[in-house]
């Protein structure tokens, strides 16, 4: 009788097991089991927590995986990731897979055996319904996020903090952002609107000049500080985030600037940067800005 018991009761406890097991799997931020989530593109996406092996394609992304302590989880990155000062050498020494947020080299990247694949939503840049499609015929979800708003920087922390098992420094991350988003805010609203200077930012890349578009974050953090973006310009009914544009349709387009912001990118080092600020400042042509002429020409580093 004590022995059909005890069988009876290690049935009972290995069902209650079970059933907690798989309460965990569908319970948001759980260890060891699956969250179904909605991304950044508004798609339901299933993904074995915590990640253990990610391809992940945006620089951006990675350096938030960074700031959560997830470095280690990242076994795959894009190539402009070597040239990233911020990220750790383990990072930028790891397997390149693709550049541009374009994953080309799916073989190497199966090899790794990747659980995850995260990229931007980003349709102009890359074909984003083609690596759903691809990764899901190999079985790995993907994780689409933006970086159009500064809201989409702790937004993103928190949904990867989710997925790589790093909650609560995700959350320290989030918070620490917001909090100083209000402060800049509350500096900002306290200067009189006909003292807001206007703004346009330039970033030159392969010896072209991209002009920011009014819907970028950072066209966004120059409106936080209490500043005019000058740029909001559409394409064929599209809103780029970047504009080819060359000097003379600059100059003629933001001859009234208060303020150019020149930045500096993966692939544009801060020394080419400060040399095209230089010859700004001698070039009767760039000289026809007001920024120019007065000296309001400034380097932002992309780091």
């Amino acid at each position: 009788m004590q022995r059909k018991l005890l069988l009876a009761l290690a049935v009972v406890v290995a069902a209650v097991v079970l059933a907690a097991l798989a309460a965990l799997q569908l319970r948001p931020g759980s260890r060891g089991g699956s969250v179904e989530l909605v991304d950044m593109a508004g798609r339901r996406v299933k993904v074995n927590v915590p990640v253990k092996r990610a391809v992940v394609l945006s620089v951006s992304t990675l350096e938030v995986i960074h700031v959560i302590g997830g470095d280690g989880q990242v076994v795959a990155v894009p190539a402009e990731a070597k040239l990233d000062p911020l990220l750790p050498a383990q990072v930028r020494g790891a397997p390149v897979v693709g550049s541009r947020l374009r994953l080309t080299d799916w073989e190497k990247a199966l090899s790794l055996k990747p659980d995850l694949i995260v990229d931007l939503d980003l349709e102009a840049f890359y074909d984003v319904k083609g690596l759903v499609d691809r990764a899901a015929s190999y079985g790995i979800p993907v994780l689409l996020l933006r970086e159009d708003r500064l809201s989409d920087i702790p937004a993103t922390a928190r949904m990867l903090g989710r997925v790589f098992g790093r909650e609560r420094e995700a959350e320290r991350f989030a918070s620490f952002f917001e909090e100083q988003v209000r402060e800049v805010r509350g500096v900002a609203a306290k200067i009189p609107v006909g003292e807001r200077r206007s703004v346009v930012m330039i970033q030159p890349i392969f010896g072209k000049l991209y002009v920011v578009n009014g819907n970028d974050v950072l066209a966004e953090a120059v409106r936080l500080v209490g500043a005019d973006y000058m740029v909001n310009v559409t394409l064929h009914g599209y809103t780029p985030v970047r504009i080819p544009m060359d000097r003379e349709k600059i100059v003629s387009s933001y001859r009234d600037a208060d303020v150019i912001i020149l930045l500096t990118s993966t692939v544009t080092p801060i020394e080419k940067v400060e040399a095209l600020k230089k010859e700004m400042a001698s070039d009767p042509l760039w000289r026809q800005v007001k920024a120019v002429r007065e000296g309001r020409v400034y380097v932002l580093r992309a780091d």
